[in-house]
């Protein structure tokens, strides 16, 4: 644990406190580069003040390691060239082998390979065997056997991991060990050429196993979840499915219970993969549905944070966070970047990270290698995806073309919903209940709609957006947009129900429909979707916002289309103020309700 910053306490920083928190970081590991950059920035200003030249280069190696594990490689670069330039002979050697790791991780962030090498072997040759022990060497022989997978060199890559085992087993230090294994196995599968020799897909398997037993061991659960996942991808591409589905879901509970949405969301495409394998592809689509839905809308920790931020901020910040779309660019994009830069990877891991050392290193070394049974069978999958997020006639413009036309439509429905309330049923949910019951609600419209021919438009938040009349304007009337509404409120009040009985809070919710012109198409070149535009769909958006929760509010427009169709009782709410459009007619609908006659 490391220790917080004075600052942070209402403490004054001290000689006491500052030792105490240097020697913390050293041979740590630790995974909170914000905090951890709060005490670092903390103890830099104490040891300027005192002039420790050579704990001042310390503390900047360490802050390196921070902004290279938030991306921020530039300054991590910089950073680290400077600590390097500051060190001086009167300083302890390992602090310069320490600051050369934070050095070369920067460099393998930044493609960098020939730079990171040429370090890892100038301190390796310099390595003095009468130093003692320093997890910096187990990084400089990680980030040096990385360096040379990257540059294609396998051989020399899997001896330098062997060099970075032995002298863990040396050195007797278990998670320098493990990590190596992991690596190895790692790097193995690599070598198996995606599976097809057996031998060496098989070494994979073995080393991650005993990977798996050295980090049970140390009661690692965050790496055990890991290695259960590796373990399941190799044993896929072993053509062991079944046995793939235990290990998964091995995996499975375990990031459930470190809410890691992130791997849980990689878990999901292996699920796919393996289902896929067992020629079950109904079970096979779910899951990548669920994987692509997940990796959109919690592409990286800031995504995670904002959907707390959610939580606070969600009525004036309503409209613009966005839960994004499975748009087209993110299917057939990804399916190219697979071709390109992966074939359902094995990660090498360094543990929670080689400290700070080679940490982050979970996904510095993937197979560079193509996979075209692979790839065909995540095109497969993908393309019924793209037709089900496109409708089909935009789909296959889309592929012919490489764009489509918009298109003027004189008479479309549009459907917006919204849940009530939001911010205070989502402070009572954490960051994954609340993803998951959104996902619950709208999968349950995605079927409505679907049963009835209508068109999803996008989600927006906690907003649901829908259009009938197009892209085939005969293939639906407003009624059965007004319908899909009616099936949209009844499953809500389903739904909260069964969740009040168990004592779980529930969305209530708003519906509002108009009907008119619109023009819908795919702008731009980068994450383009359908869309729709017009002043049709911003009534469309007043109706649910004027609306009442369990009503379906409707637009006059809507009303008389729909009027004379059997089964609706409508009740005409007058003129109704609505935002930005002034006083506009409305009417709730509802089915109408049989009574015996007396």
């Amino acid at each position: 644990m490391l220790t917080l910053a004075p600052q942070a306490q209402g403490q004054v920083v001290d000689a006491q406190w500052a030792d105490s928190a240097y020697h913390t970081f050293i041979n740590s590991r630790f995974t909170e580069a914000r905090s951890a950059l709060t005490t670092l920035d903390s103890l830099s200003a104490f040891y300027r003040r005192t002039g420790d030249r050579c704990r001042q280069v310390h503390v900047a190696g360490w802050r390196s390691h921070c902004f290279e594990v938030l991306g921020q490689l530039d300054s991590a670069l910089a950073i680290a060239q400077s600590a390097q330039a500051r060190f001086h002979s009167g300083c302890d050697s390992l602090v310069l082998m320490s600051i050369n790791v934070f050095l070369t991780n920067a460099y393998l962030s930044l493609g960098e390979f020939d730079k990171a090498l040429g370090v890892c072997e100038r301190s390796l040759s310099a390595w003095n065997d009468a130093w003692p022990y320093s997890i910096a060497r187990n990084g400089l022989y990680t980030d040096r056997a990385i360096a040379l997978a990257y540059k294609g060199d396998l051989n020399a890559s899997l001896a330098a991991f062997h060099d970075g085992l032995d002298n863990a087993r040396r050195e007797r230090i278990v998670t320098d060990e493990m990590d190596a294994l992991t690596n190895l196995g790692a790097l193995f599968g690599m070598l198996s050429d995606n599976g097809k020799r057996k031998d060496m897909l098989d070494s994979s398997i073995a080393y991650q196993e005993k990977a798996l037993r050295l980090t049970r061991r140390l009661g690692d659960r965050e790496n055990e979840a890991l290695l259960f996942s590796n373990l399941a991808q190799a044993t896929i591409d072993r053509g062991l499915p079944r046995k793939a589905l235990h290990l998964l879901d091995s995996a499975k509970a375990l990031f459930r219970d470190l809410q890691n949405l992130e791997r849980s969301s990689k878990l999901e495409l292996l699920y796919s993969y393996a289902f896929h394998d067992l020629h079950l592809p109904d079970s096979a689509f779910a899951h990548l549905k669920v994987h692509l839905a997940l990796k959109d809308s919690l592409l990286n920790i800031e995504k995670v944070k904002a959907i707390a931020d959610m939580q606070e901020k969600y009525e004036s910040e309503k409209k613009a966070r966005t839960i994004k779309e499975l748009e087209v660019k993110n299917l057939d994009a990804e399916l190219r970047k697979t071709q390109l830069t992966r074939t359902r990877n094995i990660y090498l891991f360094s543990g929670i990270g080689i400290l700070m050392l080679a940490g982050g290193l979970y996904s510095r070394l993937r197979y560079t290698h193509r996979a075209k049974a692979i790839i065909q069978k995540e095109k497969d999958v993908s393309e019924g995806l793209l037709h089900n997020i496109l409708p089909e006639e935009v789909a296959a413009e889309l592929k012919l073309k490489g764009y489509a036309d918009a298109r003027e439509f004189d008479q479309a429905t549009i459907l917006f919903t919204d849940f009530k309330g939001f911010t205070g049923v989502a402070e009572r949910l954490s960051p994954a209940e609340l993803v998951e019951e959104l996902n619950t609600c709208f999968k349950a419209f995605d079927a409505i709609i679907d049963s009835r021919g209508i068109e999803k438009i996008k989600t927006i938040g906690d907003a649901y957006m829908a259009a009938g009349g197009l892209p085939d304007p005969s293939a639906t009337r407003p009624m059965d947009v007004v319908l899909a509404a009616l099936d949209m409120q009844a499953f809500m009040v389903g739904h909260a129900q069964e969740r009040h009985a168990r004592g779980q809070p529930a969305f209530e919710m708003r519906v509002g429909i108009h009907s008119g012109p619109v023009v819908a198409g795919i702008v731009g070149v980068k994450k383009f979707q359908y869309d729709i535009w017009g002043d049709t769909v911003n009534t469309a958006s007043r109706m649910e916002s004027s609306g009442e929760t369990g009503q379906v509010n409707i637009s006059a427009a809507t009303y008389a289309l729909v009027r004379d169709e059997p089964g609706l009782q409508f009740t005409h709410r007058g003129k109704v103020h609505a935002k930005g459009k002034g006083e506009l007619e409305m009417y709730f609908v509802r089915r109408m309700t049989h009574t015996a006659p007396a």
